[in-house]
């Protein structure tokens, strides 16, 4: 009997990456929540006060992400990898110096809402240097987040090796083994973990399911005309309508094959 190949390994159903505006907004979402935190944990803090400082953190940050996003993925991935690498330095280095100065003049103008002082003089010492540090970083993860969601660069060709149909096989009659020629074939019943073949000669079983029968098969000579039936039509002697747009096929050895609605579809569809 004709030995089915290994079956292939079902493929796992995933989910969809997430779109960039929903990584956009859980990131900023989550980068006001951190910086909220840690303005709590000034003396005297008010959530309120927690609440706006960090806003004034996380506001630049959103158009900045935006507008870094859409630039790495109209322009700077279209670059060579060289020219990529080069870009990513020199905007990274522009995103954390506009990030720190647009994070000072916001804090200043809360600053003179809530106490009437305007008051330029942002970070110094080692306070400056940790936020142009957490800008740099925000703008690496910006850059590998839009890669991951884009994908970086062009996928590799991809050639696809069709199996030729299956010509003939070898069966058991008996003790003996004997050789099968497709061409043969008649018709082919489901028979759950078995396919049972009717040839010009005799039936006899395959351990091959019904589908995977099918895909070994020639489609310009067999068709699939019911759940659990395929029909070579070089041995078709006709077809009759039986109602409800469904056939009734007539092999030459006299088999009498009901078509399903889809099984008659495809039969009509070879019609000139």
């Amino acid at each position: 009997m004709l030995k089915p190949p290994d079956p292939a390994p079902q493929p796992q159903t995933l989910l969809p990456p997430p779109s960039a505006l929903t990584l956009w907004l859980c990131g900023l979402a989550g980068a006001w929540l951190m910086y909220f935190a840690v303005f709590l944990q000034v003396p005297q803090a008010s959530l309120g006060y927690a609440a706006i400082n960090a806003l004034a953190n996380v506001a630049p940050l959103a158009l900045l992400a935006a507008g870094a996003h859409l630039l790495i993925k109209r322009h700077v991935m279209r670059l060579s990898v060289p020219a990529q690498i080069i870009s990513h330095v020199l905007i990274g280095s522009a995103f954390a110096a506009t990030w720190f100065a647009l994070v000072t003049l916001t804090l200043a103008l809360v600053g003179y809402v809530q106490r009437g002082q305007f008051d330029l003089s942002g970070f110094t010492g080692g306070a400056f240097i940790w936020q142009n540090l957490q800008g740099l970083v925000l703008y690496w993860a910006l850059a590998a987040t839009t890669y991951a969601v884009r994908g970086g660069r062009s996928a590799a060709p991809v050639t696809i090796v069709s199996v030729p149909p299956l010509e003939r096989y070898l069966t058991r009659k008996g003790d003996d083994i004997a050789p099968v020629h497709v061409r043969d074939i008649i018709v082919i019943a489901g028979a759950q973990d078995y396919a049972e073949v009717t040839t010009l000669t005799d039936t006899h079983l395959v351990r091959m399911s019904l589908s995977e029968f099918e895909q070994r098969l020639d489609p310009q000579r067999f068709i699939r005309v019911h759940r659990s039936r395929i029909i070579n039509i070089d041995h078709l002697d006709y077809a009759e309508p039986a109602g409800a747009g469904r056939l009734i096929a007539h092999m030459t050895d006299g088999t009498i094959v009901p078509l399903s609605r889809t099984g008659s579809q495809s039969l009509r569809a070879l019609i000139v």
